[in-house]
């Protein structure tokens, strides 16, 4: 379909020639009189191919400074944002296991079937994985120690010791085969964050639970004071009375040693073991898990639960 040169000049206004269908179809790929492919001569693509492979090299040169400018002000341990100026905040959540999540925060089973609750020892089983086996973090917890024996120095963490969760073990079933089920409470990990203790006796809240104040009146050193105090209870009155007598282990708090979580290979988070002696059976018990610090914001509002964890329980 050569274009038309009256006089010598290229005329352009004119109509296409017919042709059959398939022919229509061939030419639209490649025109033999005009030497086009898809309605372009080689030349035509030739330029086209060099303005697209410009501009992408322009576009990868682009990215590729922006990027390392980006990397050059992010430290790979020490976030940009921190505390109040960060998405976080400067007010710890808190955790518990077991979480099975397709039931939410539900707990329920039954004293007489055992796979009823073998999902929930499974589940704590797999949590606890790293604290247990020192292989599974990424740096084997080499730079673990023992902050009861020596002091840490920098670069280094303080080990937690599984074995002081007493009955709250593998061994036995976390309690939930003869009706004594453990929960284990953690506080979520926030950049260097630092805990404002409730270290004396004579200074702590009106609210506080009756067996935490004794137990922070029971210490002996000042030391032992500084922790985040752990508290669970039922949520309501009812929940309260069906919940039944709680033991901590080894205590209901998280010592200073833990503090401030810096982002240090093989941290583990300290663990608070809230073992139900004797609840009531048959009966969903709600229960609310709170942590105990000057710098710690705790609402009663359950669609918030700041400062504060919320879960059901019900053992048939």
């Amino acid at each position: 379909m050569g274009v038309d040169q009256a006089n010598g000049v290229v005329n352009y206004c004119r109509r296409p020639p017919q042709r059959p269908f398939l022919q229509r179809i061939q030419y639209a790929i490649w025109d033999p009189e005009e030497r086009k492919f898809l309605g372009r001569t080689p030349k035509r693509w030739g330029v086209i191919g060099l303005i697209y492979l410009v501009m992408y090299i322009c576009i990868i040169i682009f990215f590729s400074i922006c990027m390392c400018g980006l990397l050059a002000s992010v430290d790979e341990h020490i976030p940009y944002f921190t505390l109040a100026d960060s998405i976080i905040g400067n007010n710890p959540g808190m955790g518990h296991r077991p979480v099975v999540f397709e039931e939410g925060a539900l707990i329920w089973y039954r004293l007489d079937n055992e796979t009823s609750y073998k999902k929930y020892t499974d589940n704590l089983d797999e949590f606890l994985a790293p604290y247990k086996n020192k292989s599974l973090l990424i740096n084997k917890g080499e730079n673990q120690v023992d902050c009861q024996q020596k002091r840490r120095h920098a670069g280094e963490v303080c080990a937690f010791d599984t074995s002081l969760l007493g009955p709250c073990s593998s061994e036995n079933d976390y309690g939930y085969a003869d009706g004594t089920p453990c929960l284990i409470i953690k506080l979520n990990k926030i950049y260097d964050w630092q805990p404002q203790f409730y270290d004396d006796p004579g200074d702590l809240p009106s609210n506080m639970p009756p067996d935490i104040l004794n137990y922070i009146n029971t210490t002996k050193t000042p030391q032992e004071r500084r922790q985040v105090w752990l508290s669970c209870m039922g949520e309501r009155p009812a929940d309260t009375e069906s919940l039944g007598p709680l033991r901590y282990w080894p205590y209901p708090g998280l010592p200073e040693i833990y503090f401030p979580y810096n982002n240090t290979p093989g941290y583990l988070s300290p663990l608070v073991a809230v073992q139900l002696l004797n609840p009531i059976r048959g009966q969903i018990i709600n229960i609310r898990c709170r942590a105990w610090a000057r710098n710690i914001v705790f609402t009663e509002s359950l669609k918030e639960r700041m400062g504060s964890t919320h879960l059901e329980i019900m053992v048939d």
